[in-house]
């Protein structure tokens, strides 16, 4: 039947003799590009292209259309307007891609006429067969994998990629676009779990699309790097895979940079955007993170791909929740002895924490709000997530757990926001603050409990150039030793006159040195010690203390 249909095709629009194109088509050089789609504007229809070069257009369309084709992304095609593409240099291949998306949805009206229109401006008949038989083999893989017939539906879509984008590796794109239409078919969960790992699925080239690299270039060299990029993400301009390439591009970025941190942490992001049945995302980020000295973070990867497969173990999910249970049990042992200070804090909070509840329920019994939550603040949001660091979401789940409210503050815009959007992707009632951390504690009318301080960075010689920017832009000047001892000692100031007497306070970033306080707690740790603080405990380089107990005769 297949066979047939292709004839038919190709009987409308043209011979087999034509030029053979495809939507993936001509050289990979911008300039050689530019070039070429000048000589295209030149041609017999000279009024029209001149008025299309007074007109602005996207110079990224076309490469992010095709893929959206390429995973099979149909809304975002059906997307692209008349209007949009008349005056778009490669609006004949546009117009191609809406038909597809159109065909792929069934509106079989808005599929003929934006297959007009390709036609009418200049794609080949060819190239409208392709892309159309490209269709009816996506459609026949969808009806294939609704029959439970995952062999027939891995060889059309296949066929699909092939037929449509012949110059692309389909072996690395098919289990993109199988995963992405059985998810639209509600599939993925359940049936068929051969066509999104299939064995002869070769892996996804580990560079991003050249459109991508751009994007991630500009975000660089824009003012505010972090809003560049912030406001790209929040754009929902990107699918899913494309965000996950796009954070491997800057992390790559970063890394020629000499910016170790900062790569690591758009690895992070790119983990939260991977496909997990793609084994190309997960040895291409497994490989990152082993360079980058991360192996434990490969090693995580590597183990929920494998126990996400207990099917194939033969696992019941019994055993299979019991080696989970295992194995975060010794990572979490191995990485409690690299994590900063947030792990001492929520250590003893978790040994101690129904002792102080009663002790604060105590507190509380002769204020004006006996069942108000416990509080934990944290002074200086996340800023990077990275292995041993990313507090802010240690703190909220462990807030949440234990039914305590949390607020963290930071002075930068951009931190806050990643912890609002956090919260909100987690449906957590937590609020973050952009506010000068000394500043809120002196100046909120709000009670809390527990403090973790681990803002203002001290001088070790090794922040980054965007590390530094972000203390110009916000503070005024770069990282300064002076400047971060007096704001924890700020800090410190407001704990004395206004944390409980359960209460605690964690300083991160701070350690003996020849007898001496030193970093962040230079001054704030003398200063709390002379004022009956005890330290309970010091270690990852932080320090542990609780107020003097005879607070409570003052409350």
């Amino acid at each position: 039947m297949l066979s047939k249909l292709q004839l038919l095709i190709r009987r409308w629009f043209g011979s087999s003799s034509e030029q053979r194109e495809h939507i993936d088509s001509g050289p990979s050089d911008p300039h050689t590009q530019s070039v070429m789609r000048h000589a295209d504007r030149t041609g017999t229809h000279s009024s029209r292209e001149q008025q299309s070069q007074l007109v602005a257009y996207d110079e990224n369309l076309l490469d992010r259309s095709r893929t959206q084709w390429q995973f099979g992304d149909w809304d975002s095609l059906t997307q692209l307007d008349r209007g949009t593409l008349q005056h778009h240099p490669d609006r004949a291949k546009l117009a191609l891609l809406a038909a597809a998306g159109h065909q792929a949805l069934g509106s079989a009206s808005d599929a003929r006429n934006f297959t007009r229109l390709a036609l009418d401006w200049g794609c080949s008949k060819k190239m409208v067969s392709q892309i159309l038989i490209a269709g009816v083999h996506n459609t026949l893989g969808r009806a294939a994998a609704v029959g439970n017939q995952a062999n027939r539906a891995l060889r059309h879509f296949t066929a699909a990629i092939e037929t449509g984008a012949p110059a692309s590796p389909a072996s690395l794109l098919t289990p993109a676009r199988a995963r992405h239409q059985l998810e639209l078919l509600g599939l993925v969960q359940g049936a068929l779990p051969a066509i999104i790992s299939a064995p002869s699925a070769a892996p996804h080239t580990s560079s991003a699309p050249a459109w991508l690299s751009q994007r991630a270039r500009e975000c660089l060299l824009a003012e505010d790097v972090h809003n560049a990029v912030d406001d790209l993400l929040a754009s929902n301009e990107l699918t899913p895979p494309e965000h996950f390439w796009f954070c491997l591009e800057l992390s790559d970025q970063f890394i020629d940079r000499k910016d170790k941190l900062t790569a690591l942490h758009f690895l992070e992001m790119a983990r939260e955007h991977m496909v997990e049945a793609d084994e190309s995302m997960r040895s291409t980020l497994m490989k990152k993170f082993i360079s980058l000295g991360q192996a434990g973070e490969a090693a995580d990867i590597a183990v929920n791909a494998t126990l996400g497969q207990a099917s194939a173990l033969e696992l019941s999910p019994e055993e299979k929740a019991a080696l989970q249970a295992a194995y975060e049990k010794n990572r979490s042992i191995a990485n409690a002895k690299s994590e900063h200070g947030h792990e001492l804090l929520l250590a003893y909070l978790q040994t101690h924490l129904s002792d102080i509840s009663m002790a604060a329920a105590v507190t509380a019994a002769a204020t004006t709000a006996p069942d108000r939550q416990l509080v934990l603040v944290e002074i200086g949001t996340t800023r990077e997530s990275v292995p041993g660091q990313g507090s802010t979401l240690k703190i909220a789940d462990f807030c949440r757990m234990h039914d305590m409210h949390f607020i963290t503050v930071d002075m930068d815009p951009h931190n806050t926001r990643m912890a609002a959007d956090m919260f909100a992707k987690l449906g957590l009632p937590f609020e973050a603050v952009t506010m000068k951390g000394e500043d809120y504690l002196r100046e909120t009318t709000r009670e809390f409990d527990f403090v973790f301080l681990d803002a203002y960075d001290f001088d070790h010689g090794g922040h980054s150039a965007l590390r530094q920017s972000r203390y110009e832009k916000y503070l005024g000047s770069p990282i300064d030793d002076e400047a971060c001892h007096r704001m924890h000692l700020e800090c410190a100031e407001s704990m004395v006159r206004k944390l409980p007497p359960h209460g605690l306070v964690c300083l991160d970033d701070t350690w003996l040195e020849a007898g001496k306080w030193t970093a962040k707690g230079t001054l704030a740790m003398p200063y709390l010690l002379s004022h009956d603080f005890m330290l309970l405990e010091a270690r990852n380089r932080a320090a542990l203390l609780a107020p003097p107990l005879k607070k409570a005769s003052d409350v």
